[in-house]
């Protein structure tokens, strides 16, 4: 036999109340409130934060539909061919001229627009613009030669 009190239950109970139950009734009300605590869990974690009665669809909508197989296999294909480019990305911009090579890293990955690149340089904007795009077409050889199906 387990005691409970009541007043944790009912909130219109004022003061302690405690009584006896049997351990199924204890099992019962554990996994009731296991039940409620999951429910909870699953709708912080799908940012249901609107009301769940506005539509009879809602409910299930927010917390039972999730991305399918299809979409995280697809997902993770995308997330390994990026980090296979990001990896190859050092002996990519070796197939650019140290002028593209260093004027694509202040572009791209810096985020240095090109007339700060050209006054720092000292050089014509269109300067750093062309040698930007000859890079960048390098680049795009040696990642062809690279990845040829992709």
């Amino acid at each position: 036999m387990k005691t409970i009190n009541l007043r944790w239950i009912y909130p219109h109970y004022r003061h302690d109340e405690f009584v006896e139950v049997s351990d199924e009734v204890w099992e019962a009300m554990r996994q009731a409130q296991r039940e409620m605590n999951n429910y909870e869990r699953r709708k912080v974690y799908h940012r249901a934060w609107y009301s769940l009665d506005a539509y009879s669809w809602a409910e299930n909508y927010a917390l039972e539909h999730g991305r399918s197989p299809e979409e995280i296999l697809l997902e993770r294909e995308e997330r390994a061919a990026r980090l296979r480019l990001v990896a190859a990305l050092p002996e990519a911009l070796a197939h650019a001229t140290p002028t593209q090579a260093r004027r694509v890293r202040a572009y791209y990955i810096a985020g240095i627009n090109q007339p700060k690149i050209a006054r720092m340089e000292g050089v014509h904007s269109s300067k750093v613009s062309i040698a930007i795009r000859r890079g960048l077409r390098n680049m795009r050889r040696c990642y062809d030669g690279l990845f040829p199906s992709e």
